[in-house]
């Protein structure tokens, strides 16, 4: 998202991100060439719009970067379009594919009445958002939503695999207690999970989309789930990831005694 193509260098008050769900991309766009905007070509870009000061980008990731002098009014503008009648919950993990660490489930429950500064945060599939804006942002996100997590440490994930030898089936195990226990508090919300496999395993109880990043609560559980478990390789000075270097090491600490208190056994079997 860096190749925005413009000839005009910005401060940063004046170059702003926003996630804008697609839903109301078209809203958008009508406001935008009302006010006198016009298209242009932007490499990246799904769309970019400009009336010859301002500049806007949207991006297939949901984002809009908004670059000129009128970049705050036309953010609050553009907000204006965008209202959630009713609480919604996205749920995504991490740790999944990487031999060291937990396995962390997230669901994020967001209200109507923070959609908006949410959207502000510009909250990012965390496979597509640096370490550090991670760890930056998330904060600002715990102020404005609710978290549910499961953490699966793994030596917990071990024991547990033993038994129910299959990952997806544990995710299946671990989101249908998160979604029972946010649906208990909030009975009228609408649950988001991001699909794992081609079957959905929670019926009517929640919504199963590939893909579903794009929304913005599952964004921010996607953040939360990868914050915890960044956090918790940092602490025990672990890499991410699942490349030969790295299941080489795996494979060098099989001899000590408590090496399940770090690995997942069973990538290495």
């Amino acid at each position: 998202m860096d190749d925005y193509n413009t000839n005009v260098v910005f401060s940063n008050k004046h170059q702003i991100s926003l996630k804008l769900p697609k839903e109301y991309w078209n809203s958008a766009l009508d406001l935008l060439l009302s006010k006198g905007f016009y298209k242009r070509d932007v490499a990246n870009a799904f769309l970019s719009l400009t009336d010859g000061n301002n500049f806007i980008n949207f991006y297939s990731s949901g984002v809009l970067l908004i670059q000129g002098k009128d970049a705050q009014i036309l953010k609050e503008e553009i907000l204006k379009l965008v209202k959630l009648e009713r609480v919604v919950v996205g749920c995504d993990e991490a740790g999944k594919g990487d031999v060291f660490g937990p396995l962390v489930l997230c669901c994020c429950i967001l209200k109507p009445e923070n959609f908006e500064k949410v959207l502000s945060l510009s909250p990012k599939d965390s496979k597509k958002i640096k370490d550090e804006e991670l760890f930056r942002k998330i904060q600002a996100l715990e102020n404005l939503v609710e978290f549910r997590c499961i953490f699966l440490s793994p030596k917990e994930l071990n024991q547990i695999y033993k038994e129910k030898p299959n990952l997806n089936r544990i995710l299946d195990w671990g989101y249908l207690r998160l979604i029972k226990e946010v649906l208990k508090e909030y009975p009228d919300a609408k649950v988001t999970v991001d699909a794992y496999s081609h079957r959905n395993p929670f019926g009517s109880l929640a919504s199963f989309e590939h893909k579903a990043e794009e929304k913005v609560e599952v964004a921010c559980a996607s953040m939360k789930a990868r914050y915890e478990f960044l956090k918790w390789l940092k602490a025990h000075n672990l890499p991410k990831g699942a490349s030969l270097e790295v299941m080489q090491m795996a494979r060098r600490m099989l001899n000590q005694k408590n090496y399940e208190d770090f690995v997942k056994a069973f990538f290495l079997k």
